[in-house]
């Protein structure tokens, strides 16, 4: 698949929830390679990008942009976590085009490829994971090939920024409970999963009282054929 041209991504419209899982990436990385900036979001950019993520990535991301203006606030002359480099790509700098593969769906998950190029020849490559939430596609999480390019130190986005974002830092006056709002998985496929667990006991009761119901009506007719034997 070629790469979109730059000038054709700088007109797109903004970030829309998908579809499909090949719409939701598209939208997303077409305006994230037009008007993005590096480094986790500022509140109005992530606000135009929430419809493409999912909401535990969006509460992580809105997390990390505290973290990283607290860090610097105490430390100025130093470089904060989550300031620099591209969070969607996994690289230092933003890409310039995007391609995307095939989506994999399984039920409300899906798996799909995407490849960036940068101004300076070089390519990189993630795997995006997708999920349905309001019934639309949305970006889960982001596996990267090369997470310590932004010093992530985990294969996905998520496991990322929860490795850091999850202990206290009392130096930058940092609480882990600023997560405690953030879901964690798939909380969609969690409430079906609770739903069909629930009506699969409903309907286990239903046929247990079925049965008891016939067991009893078989053991009243029997008792009733025994009472009219004529007595030898």
């Amino acid at each position: 698949m070629r790469f979109l041209p730059l000038i054709l991504l700088c007109l797109s419209l903004p970030a829309l929830a998908g579809a499909s899982p090949e719409e939701a990436a598209s939208a997303f990385y077409s305006a994230r390679v037009g008007t993005g900036s590096l480094g986790a979001p500022g509140g109005l950019e992530l606000a135009n990008y929430s419809g493409n993520l999912g909401p535990e990535l969006v509460c992580l991301l809105g997390a990390a942009r505290r973290y990283s203006e607290a860090f610097s606030k105490t430390h100025p002359t130093e470089t904060a976590p989550f300031e620099q480099g591209d969070l969607y790509s996994g690289a230092p700098a933003l890409p310039n085009a995007f391609n995307l593969g095939k989506a994999s769906i399984k039920g409300e998950r899906a798996t799909l490829g995407a490849g960036f190029a940068f101004e300076d020849g070089i390519h990189r490559e993630a795997t995006l994971q997708l999920r349905m939430h309001k019934r639309h596609w949305v970006i889960h999480d982001i596996e990267f090939t090369q997470p310590d390019a932004l010093g992530l130190g985990s294969p996905t986005l998520i496991a990322g920024l929860r490795a850091l974002l999850e202990k206290n830092d009392d130096s930058i006056g940092w609480n882990a409970r600023e997560l405690s709002g953030c879901p964690q998985g798939n909380e969609l496929a969690r409430l079906q999963a609770e739903k069909k667990k629930s009506a699969a006991k409903k309907s286990s009761k239903k046929s247990s009282a079925g049965k008891k119901t016939t067991a009893s009506k078989s053991t009243s007719s029997a008792s009733k054929k025994t009472s009219k034997t004529p007595a030898k």
